[in-house]
């Protein structure tokens, strides 16, 4: 049988990216591989900019010959990209890289040289540099995780692990046999994917390299403000991960509780941002309809889950004094 030569499907997940694209790319094709080694997958998700032209011109002028360029005909958010990426992809391992970052020198060769050493690995997580206004502001973020291989539910629990798919290589064949794959068409796709690829994980490591650098900017999605929709999302992101929680309780409960323990932490912190700032009926509704794991250790969360009306009503009440409350809140943790 001959070997798959295609080791890495790159999946970028593109919407009205025409001013980052090319650099994107760049750190890809000055990685030193050869081109039968990977493929590029731009899935653009109907931008209404030059996005399709500037990769089409790019393919053009550099005549990559493995980079390509699929169009969505409704737009299904990054979930969706990332989706499509991966049902097309070809390669033995996959990446996730958003089109405003980059791969940092000669990390790709190094990463398929450690997947190739350690066949049939699931999951290899690695590290990123955060890009910050132009500025690299910080240089590494897990390099004290532990570096020896364990099952996905040990690493849950004892790793710091980063909620961002473009933190870890994927082996193609677990992502199908397993039938995983983003939440489309909503924002904060990312958490509970990672969680079900960790929980599922037969195999799988940290290596202390910084691959991604990743650019972060007030533009992005993660802005929320006070974006009703936005905040909403995060809820709803919070109650994902409850409902993976509760079915995790039944095959291993020291994994469940790990994960408890970030989805009661999620959304003490996101009612802490973001809650207060909308309106008092948007409160009621997310209060009523996204309630945290009841019962826990935490009377206010408990509180907050089964009276949502008064919950929001003291939250309304007290609405003037949150930034100073929310301040205090940050700093103690």
């Amino acid at each position: 049988m001959e070997t798959n030569k295609c080791q890495l499907s790159i999946v970028i997940p593109v919407f009205n990216g025409s001013n980052e694209i090319n650099i994107c790319l760049d750190s890809i094709y000055s990685q030193g591989m050869s081109p039968e080694q990977f493929e590029v997958i731009c899935v653009d998700d109907c931008s209404s900019d030059s996005t399709v032209e500037v990769i089409e011109d790019y393919a053009n002028r550099m005549q990559p010959g493995n980079l390509k360029i699929i169009r969505h005909n409704v737009n299904k958010r990054q979930g969706g990209g990332r989706n499509t990426g991966i049902e097309k992809a070809i390669g033995t391992y996959i990446l996730f890289l958003d089109h405003d970052d980059y791969f940092k020198v000669g990390s790709l060769l190094q990463l398929v040289r450690i997947a190739e050493i350690n066949t049939g690995v699931d999951i290899v997580m690695f590290d990123f540099e955060a890009f910050t206004n132009g500025i690299i502001s910080q240089k590494s973020h897990y390099l004290h995780n532990d570096t020896k291989e364990m099952k996905g539910r040990e690493f849950l629990q004892s790793q710091e692990i980063p909620w961002v798919p473009w933190c870890y290589l994927y082996r193609r064949d677990f992502l199908n046999e397993h039938c995983l794959r983003f939440e489309e068409n909503i924002r904060f796709e990312d958490a509970d994917f990672v969680m079900k690829c960790t929980i599922l994980a037969q195999r799988m490591f940290f290596v202390p390299l910084i691959v991604v650098g990743h650019t972060y900017s007030d533009s992005q999605t993660t802005a929320v403000g006070n974006n009703v929709g936005k905040i909403i999302d995060l809820f709803r992101l919070s109650d994902r991960i409850k409902k993976i929680a509760m079915e995790e309780m039944l095959v291993d409960k020291e994994c469940s509780n790990a994960i408890l323990a970030h989805h009661l932490f999620q959304h003490k912190y996101d009612i802490m941002r973001y809650l207060w700032r909308i309106p008092f009926s948007q409160m009621v509704y997310i209060l009523r309809h996204y309630r945290a794991y009841v019962p826990n250790n935490n009377k206010w969360l408990t509180f907050s889950a089964r009276y949502p009306l008064i919950f929001a009503i003291v939250l309304q009440l007290l609405k003037p004094l949150f930034p100073l409350m929310r301040k205090i809140y940050l700093s103690s943790k």
